[in-house]
């Protein structure tokens, strides 16, 4: 959890008056810090009750929640600044969907701020495998998946 509150304050300071999208917004408390600074943040979470729970916990004027898949954001084209998302792509298949989504919501001069764990030091050979991950990434994987997207 601490990690996630680093991040959060990391992307803090690249939100300041922007739009903000974070994706996999989970309890709120990220996508309400970003809406301390940024003009507007939406958090879109996949469980509907984590979307209640969150609007519920952090209300803000400038912030709202969706339930939505972040393979298939439901929001129009361009319609942010920003794209926040934290240890979210190994959690599901079809991860191109994802970063091509990502790139659809974006403005022509938008940021994606992004993380994921290093499959090669996360999940090493003696390690347990997080159950909860899909399919997670190497560095250099991720590069390429993001990379292919132009984002």
């Amino acid at each position: 959890q601490i990690e996630h509150y680093h991040r959060y304050l990391f992307a803090r300071s690249l939100c300041v008056g922007k739009d903000v999208l974070d994706v996999a917004s989970g309890e709120g408390y990220g996508s309400a810090q970003i809406a301390q600074v940024a003009r507007s943040v939406i958090g879109v979470e996949y469980s509907e009750s984590t979307v209640r729970s969150a609007a519920a916990n952090f209300p803000r004027e400038n912030l709202r929640y969706l339930q939505g898949d972040a393979r298939s954001l439901p929001l129009p084209d361009a319609c942010v600044d920003v794209v926040a998302s934290f240890e979210t792509i190994e959690h599901f298949d079809g991860q191109e969907a994802f970063v091509s989504e990502v790139r659809r919501v974006l403005r022509p001069d938008g940021m994606f701020v992004v993380s994921t764990p290093d499959r090669d030091v996360y999940s090493a050979a003696h390690m347990a495998p997080n159950e909860y991950h899909v399919r997670e990434l190497s560095r250099s994987e991720f590069q390429r998946q993001i990379g292919r997207a132009h984002v």
